[in-house]
């Protein structure tokens, strides 16, 4: 008996001797991995409140101006004077109510007889409750148009005009005012007819994209 507890109080101290390294260790790992986790967070809080408050203004404006901006594009055609159209615009919104939005833009236009470049200083207005349940979302709007216009028949005979489309030496400048409806989509997809009065007369259906 006496021997096999010896034995035992042998076995036992091994144990422990071959387990004191494996313990002494592990023990600074945990120590250094906790500072730092801490030192990560502290660093994190530190580089968010050391922002000057000014800096987070602005770049809180900057944010919700650029939300604000979109560009997009359409292409259509006229109606009266007969026209193949396409051109591009910027919408800025919402201004002074979530559903009004600026949308300036120009447009070109290329007829047999006619060739047209317009400025278009257009206020949209998104309907209201019109889009729950629906994809698309109905709009109508308004806005003073400026345009230049060329009219003539180009002959073959005639090498001064052949080739200049674009030639605006003999050309009308009126002023309008347009009106618009249509629809878009949440992806940007939209369809509009469009109507200018007092200036050259035209009816526009086109489609186009918001980015």
């Amino acid at each position: 008996m006496e021997k096999l507890s010896v034995s035992i109080n042998i076995l036992v101290i091994s144990t422990v001797l071959l387990l004191i390294p494996y313990a002494a260790l592990a023990q600074p790992e945990n120590n250094l991995a906790a500072p730092s986790e801490r030192l990560g967070i502290n660093l994190a809080s530190f580089q968010q409140t050391n922002v000057p408050p000014d800096v987070r203004q602005a770049e809180a404006v900057v944010e919700r101006a650029v939300k604000r901006f979109r560009v997009g594009v359409e292409a259509g055609v006229g109606l009266d004077p007969e026209l193949i159209m396409f051109g591009g615009h910027g919408a800025f919104g919402p201004i002074f109510n979530r559903n009004v939005e600026f949308r300036p833009g120009i447009e070109f236009g290329i007829g047999e007889v006619t060739t047209l470049f317009g400025i278009n200083l257009d206020v949209l207005y998104v309907l209201p409750g019109a889009s729950r349940g629906t994809r698309w979302t109905p709009y109508v709007g308004a806005g003073p148009n400026f345009a230049l216009s060329h009219r003539g028949f180009e002959s073959d005979d005639d090498d001064e005009n052949s080739g200049n489309r674009f030639d605006f030496s003999d050309t009308d400048f009126v002023s309008g005012f347009n009106f618009f409806a249509g629809a878009r989509t949440a992806n940007g997809m939209f369809l509009e007819m469009k109507s200018t009065a007092y200036g050259v007369s035209n009816i526009r259906f086109l489609v186009g994209f918001n980015f």
